[in-house]
């Protein structure tokens, strides 16, 4: 009797198996390089689309750069180079005639016109704008410095009042503006109450001593008197 096995035997099932365990690890390596391969794709892509970002920003910079180049040529050529050139030399002259007006503007108005007031009498409302702080301190070096409000100022007259230039002064000489006086008196006492004022008075600083000489009287009814010269600083013109 013939028997007839359809099971499949030990051998075939072990070979079977062995076949099925090789078979897996070639389809793990398939996987890993795709995996590899794609990955790489994806950095190469990435870098193409920064790269391709990159060269946009750039190009857009010089365009604007571009752009802003031609428009200053555009303001450059509307600008009238020539208008420009004369309305320098205008404000040039304009500058100039100011100066000259500004220097015009302190002709010493205030300063003869406080001249005029030492040499008007103190009942008809003259006298000399006295700092009374200056009087002070003038008073406590030299008691006699106090002018006197009874003085007659007809003793005293003015023959040449001048401002000095810069390079008329003396070597060591402030760089304050100094009038030069001349004139004549009577006498001494009326020269001394005059520079007595001229110390009192707020518009006026320092005063040299005078310089005078004695002149004889020449012919009828011209009596002895002195001619004097000195200087003083001013300090305030208007």
């Amino acid at each position: 009797m013939i028997r007839i096995n359809l099971l499949p035997s030990k051998k075939k099932a072990a070979r079977a198996s062995r076949a099925a365990g090789g078979a897996a690890p070639a389809g793990a390596g398939q996987w890993w390089v795709m995996g590899w391969l794609v990955g790489w794709l994806l950095l190469v892509g990435a870098g193409w689309w920064l790269l391709t970002m990159e060269e946009e920003a750039t190009a857009a910079v010089r365009q604007q750069a571009a752009a802003k180049t031609h428009a200053a040529e555009v303001i450059k050529q509307d600008i009238d180079e020539e208008g420009l050139e004369a309305s320098k030399q205008q404000l040039a002259t304009q500058e100039a005639i100011k100066a000259k007006l500004e220097a015009k503007r302190r002709t010493p108005v205030y300063v003869m016109y406080e001249l005029a007031m030492i040499l008007t009498h103190a009942r008809d409302g003259g006298g000399p704008d006295i700092d009374k702080e200056k009087l002070r301190q003038l008073t406590k070096v030299d008691a006699q410095a106090e002018p006197n409000p009874l003085w007659d100022p007809t003793g005293l007259w003015l023959t040449k009042v001048e401002e000095k230039k810069g390079a008329e002064r003396k070597a060591g000489e402030r760089k304050d503006e100094v009038l030069a006086i001349e004139g004549g008196a009577r006498d001494a006492t009326d020269l001394s109450e005059f520079t007595r004022r001229l110390r009192a008075s707020a518009r006026f600083d320092r005063v040299s001593h005078p310089d005078f000489d004695r002149v004889e009287g020449k012919g009828k009814g011209d009596e002895p008197h002195l001619t004097w010269e000195l200087e003083v600083t001013v300090a305030q013109w208007d």
